[in-house]
């Protein structure tokens, strides 16, 4: 009897591991890569496609750790929803427009810890619901990762298509750090700028970051992004800016952060006149005890910067 006992308790226990082993939950990956401002996290893998309409997708095509992403969604029918994945990771992001229509737009937010190891893209990919259900093809596309700081304050750029949109922030003390003055006496680096000049390298990020030895001020920044050159007038550029400290998006005193605005057609090159735009955004950092332990050196100018700022003369 005692046998038999053993002989069915273990395979009591077998039973049980097998079918913890068939319902074990996977683990959700896509929120390494970002997330969806506005979204759903859905811990499902992506749907497939039950329709052969196609959806045409707007995105930048290079992004950096803790930036963002504009992206529009242009369908031929009305969207219910749209999904946003990374291929072969698990689950994916959905999210429903607050009108009806056939065009969308909504920033992606990524990640400031993602790890590509020694790849230097990941493919997105973006689906569309209509009204009836269908699921229309899954757009795809590979979007590159360009290496940029983040630190312990990161405030990044973003804009979707080629233009030389350039980032500007004010410290606390007033000092101001843009292409023409690119480290502040605190530490705060401007170490990614693009399209200079409208010598175009279709980056179109812009990044400062303040790193472990920085000092990162308590008070008031300022946030300003400038069309220097409108590149090419026939199209309009979205834009999007975003703002980590401590790891996580900070709120923003005035302004939204992220903030998203718009470069309408035809907008005319500003040229470093900040007099004739308003920010964008203005954020506070805490006062948490922080000291300024040295004072960071000015960089010399690069030849764009100098290009640039003898036009503005």
């Amino acid at each position: 009897m005692k046998r038999k006992v053993l002989y069915f308790g273990g395979l009591l226990m077998v039973t049980t591991m097998m079918l913890v082993g068939c319902f074990k939950t996977k683990t959700v990956t896509v929120n390494n890569y970002f997330e969806v401002q506005g979204g759903t996290l859905v811990e499902k893998s992506m749907p497939e496609a039950t329709s052969s309409n196609s959806v045409d997708v707007s995105m930048n095509s290079s992004v950096i750790a803790g930036g963002s992403s504009i992206v529009t969604v242009n369908s031929p029918a009305t969207i219910k929803k749209v999904m946003v994945g990374v291929e072969d990771e698990y689950g994916y992001y959905e999210i429903a427009p607050n009108t009806t229509g056939t065009s969308f737009t909504f920033t992606l937010i990524v990640n400031q810890n993602i790890n590509l190891g020694e790849e230097d893209t990941f493919p997105i990919l973006v689906g569309v619901v209509d009204n009836s259900g269908n699921i229309y093809e899954i757009w795809r596309a590979d979007i590159r990762l360009i290496e940029a700081g983040t630190g312990a304050l990161q405030v990044s750029l973003s804009f979707n298509n080629a233009k030389d949109v350039d980032l500007h922030l004010f410290e606390p003390n007033g000092e101001h750090i843009y292409y023409g003055h690119r480290t502040s006496s605190n530490g705060g680096h401007l170490d990614l700028d693009s399209n200079a000049g409208c010598g175009i390298d279709n980056i179109n990020n812009e990044n400062i970051t303040y790193d472990e030895e920085a000092y990162v001020e308590p008070g008031t920044y300022t946030v300003y992004v400038d069309l220097w050159s409108n590149c090419d007038p026939t199209i309009a550029t979205d834009y999007v800016v975003s703002v980590f400290y401590g790891g996580s998006l900070i709120s923003a005193q005035t302004g939204t952060n992220p903030y998203s605005g718009r470069f309408p057609v035809d907008a005319p090159s500003n040229y470093n006149n900040l007099s004739n735009i308003e920010p964008v955004m203005t954020f506070v950092i805490p006062d948490n005890g922080q000291k300024k332990v040295r004072s960071f050196e000015p960089e010399p100018l690069s030849e764009s910067a100098r290009e640039k700022m003898a036009m503005e003369e």
